[in-house]
Order: structure tokens, then C-alpha cells, then sequence
């Protein structure tokens, strides 16, 4: 008996050493250990959520200064009846004169109008506001394509006009028809003038 326990406690050591130690229970970690990997874990949630609030931020900032879709949209207009001729007027209010187009081929008329329009907030941000249309419009028959004219009145309103010819029936090639800017000139609280200035 004595030697068994003298043959264990030599190899104790060696034991102690080269075995590993097996237990039926599992390893409980320290409390200090357990509370520093929570630290560290919402530590690393925190600077993840903040880096996603600066992505979140940056993505809001770059679609605040975004243009706005440019939106395609007819204009009204009326056609006149004149025993002269042909006469259409177009609402065109919202548009510039720099920003209309008219373009004749042969027969038909192409009108055109683009304008966009920005709003600062003051904030670094700003709105846009685009809006164009294009339509086309095809001469009656015994109309003059050659004398096609354009103007655009104090009100915003483009008018067309071309003057009867039956005898002509020539076709015109593709040219832009100038629009022309009626103007008027207020002196005295009386309308004293109108010019007609030539915008090509």
C-alpha cells in the first residue's frame, strides 16, 4: 500500500504536467473576465452604429441635392379660327422665352419648352422643379407653310399664326421659326408703346 501511494505521488508531478485535466463540470470563467468581453461587445455595437449613422447621413445629404426627375407634360392650348388663316395659341407662361423652341418641317410644327427651377433652404440643401413638354401640330390644308410666324405675348401665351394660300404647295425644308417678344412699355400708368423684338 505504501509503495502505491509512493509510485502516485512520484508521478503526481509528471501528471500534473502532461495530462490534461478533465472535469465532469463545465469551466466557469471568472466574473471580471465575463463583465470585460460585455464591455468590449457593446463597445464595438456602439462604433459600429455610429459609423452606420455617418453613412446614413452622408446617403440623406447626397439625395437632398439630387435634381429633381424632369417631368414631360403637355401644355394647353386653343386653336383660333380666322378666316385668314391658321392661328394656335399655346399657355406657355412658365417658360422663358430663351427656353421655347419652335421648329417647322414641311407641314408640321414642333414646339418645345424646357425650364427648371431651384429653391435654396439655407440649410446647404435645395429643391429643383423641372418641367418640359413637347408637342406637334400639323398645318390645314391650304395653308402658306412659308409664312409661319411666332410671338409671345406680356401674358405668356405663344402664338402661331400662318396665312392662307391655296395656289401654294410647296413643301418647306426643316428651319427654326424666332419667336417674337411683345413688349410694352408703361409711362404714366398708360400703355404708351409695343415693340416687337426678334429672339433667335
Amino acid at each position: 500500500m505504501l509503495c502505491s501511494r509512493v509510485f502516485q505521488s512520484s508521478l503526481s508531478p509528471l501528471m500534473d504536467f502532461y495530462w490534461p485535466v478533465r472535469s465532469l463540470w463545465p469551466e466557469v470563467q471568472p466574473l471580471l473576465c465575463q463583465r470585460y468581453l460585455l464591455q468590449r461587445n457593446m463597445l464595438e455595437i456602439k462604433s459600429s452604429l455610429e459609423l452606420m449613422e455617418k453613412h446614413q447621413q452622408h446617403i440623406f445629404g447626397e439625395v437632398d441635392h439630387l435634381p429633381a426627375s424632369v417631368v414631360i407634360q403637355p401644355v394647353s392650348y386653343t386653336l383660333e379660327k380666322e378666316r385668314e388663316g391658321f392661328a394656335l395659341a399655346l399657355e406657355t407662361k412658365d417658360f422663358s422665352p430663351e427656353e421655347l423652341s419652335v421648329k417647322q418641317v414641311g407641314r408640321k410644327l414642333r414646339v418645345s419648352g424646357k425650364t427648371e427651377k431651384k429653391q435654396d433652404d439655407g440649410e446647404g440643401s435645395y429643391s429643383s422643379r423641372c418641367q418640359e413638354f413637347r408637342q406637334e401640330f400639323d398645318l390645314p390644308d391650304g395653308v402658306n407653310p412659308e409664312t409661319v410666324t411666332c410671338s409671345l405675348d406680356h401674358d405668356g401665351k405663344l402664338h402661331i399664326e400662318a396665312r392662307k394660300n391655296p395656289t401654294s404647295a410647296e413643301e418647306v425644308a426643316e428651319k427654326v421659326v424666332p419667336i417674337n417678344c411683345i413688349l410694352i412699355y408703361i409711362q404714366s400708368s398708360s400703355v404708351s408703346s409695343k415693340s416687337s423684338v426678334d429672339l433667335i
